[in-house]
């Protein structure tokens, strides 16, 4: 049998890693950057596609979210009520007179009044609620994990607190009243209809032009 012997500087050749060129470097140098630029924009893009998100679902002039991601959380109340039988329910509120606020004070301070409703409701709700704009001056509340005679109770002590708020003007403070209507959710009924039921009962309401009193639809 005969027997090949490599010296020691072979066995080194083979056990070493290849030996760096400057043209290697450079390589990992750019590749290394490329990288990093790479994160960095994807970094952005999530941001933007965030903002944007938020955009869509945010009302252009108030702190809270527009009718677009209402209906969309109605429809998972209605998904938990079908799969738990957990009641969620719908507020529905329109400011009583507010056109005669912009007639006489201007539009300016009507975004006002609505700013300060929009904080009345938000810091009277759960953070699990939701609170959106429907309409000018209509606000819609949803109400997770409440029937409709707890959300009602809930309403008349929003519906007091906006009477109490002020907002103050060169003419004097100006405040506000209200009038709502309630809708417990349901399976049997799309979102929007949910909506009308509560707007509805709130258009009960408005029309009780001696007592205000609210209607449970």
């Amino acid at each position: 049998m005969t027997v090949k012997y490599m010296n020691n500087s072979r066995i080194f050749d083979m056990l070493s890693p290849p030996m760096a060129t400057p043209n290697t470097v450079i390589f990992d140098a750019v590749e290394d950057s490329e990288l990093s630029k790479l994160r960095h924009e994807n970094q952005e893009l999530r941001q933007k596609v965030r903002e944007l998100e938020l955009t869509a679902d945010t009302d252009p002039l108030l702190p809270v979210h527009n009718r677009r991601a209402f209906v969309r959380e109605i429809e998972r109340a209605q998904a938990v009520l079908d799969r738990y039988d957990i009641p969620s329910s719908v507020l529905y509120f329109d400011l009583n007179d507010f056109k005669q606020i912009n007639d006489r004070h201007g539009h300016a301070i009507g975004d006002e009044v609505l700013r300060a409703v929009s904080d009345v409701l938000l810091n009277g709700v759960r953070d699990c609620d939701m609170v959106a704009r429907l309409g000018g001056d209509e606000f819609g509340i949803l109400l997770f994990k409440t029937d409709a005679e707890i959300a009602s109770a809930k309403a008349n002590v929003l519906a007091m607190r906006l009477s109490e708020s002020r907002v103050k003007t060169p003419k004097g403070s100006i405040s506000v009243s209200s009038a709502w209507g309630v809708a417990q959710c349901d399976t049997l009924q799309g979102a929007d209809q949910i909506i009308s039921r509560a707007d509805r009962a709130m258009y009960l309401a408005k029309t009780d032009l001696h007592k205000r009193m609210p209607f449970t639809q």
